[in-house]
């Protein structure tokens, strides 16, 4: 019998089709501008990281204060981020922060999520493949 198929694993890998047809674009197709590429990008990443935030508010139950705060702390900081993208910073400044953002969540997701939980399986094969990957799409995406 066939092995059921994850479909919150398979949805959150499917997150990475923008950042790999973005990935196509900006180096094989050169269709869209690039400016409009890296703010696509930019953007696309801040959706995620707000994401990866908000799913630590369980709002059935009664969630620690500190939990609270930290599934608020990455829709505040993205907000940072659009702000400064707005003034036109830089954007490798700005690709550079949300590297360091989702780094900074990675680290404290596994800190506080998932220390302490005997089944890692959703950090091990969806949090932290994914988040390198990110990663690396941005890496390449913002030469």
């Amino acid at each position: 019998m066939p092995k059921k198929i994850n479909f919150q694993f398979l949805i959150s890998y499917l997150g990475l089709i923008p950042y790999v047809l973005t990935f196509l674009d900006k180096y094989y197709f050169l269709i869209v501008e690039e400016e409009v590429l890296l703010n696509f990008v930019i953007y696309y990443s801040l959706i995620i990281i707000v994401f990866i935030g908000s799913i630590n508010w369980n709002l059935k139950n009664n969630p620690p204060t500190h939990i609270v705060v930290y599934g608020f702390l990455p829709s505040l900081f993205a907000v940072i981020i659009i702000i400064l993208s707005l003034l036109n910073i830089n954007l490798i400044i700005i690709f550079i922060l949300i590297i360091l953002l989702l780094l900074t969540q990675l680290f404290f997701d596994y800190i506080i999520l998932f220390a302490n939980e005997i089944n890692k399986q959703a950090f091990n094969y969806l949090r932290l493949p994914l988040t390198v990957l990110i990663i690396i799409f941005l890496f390449f995406i913002s030469l």
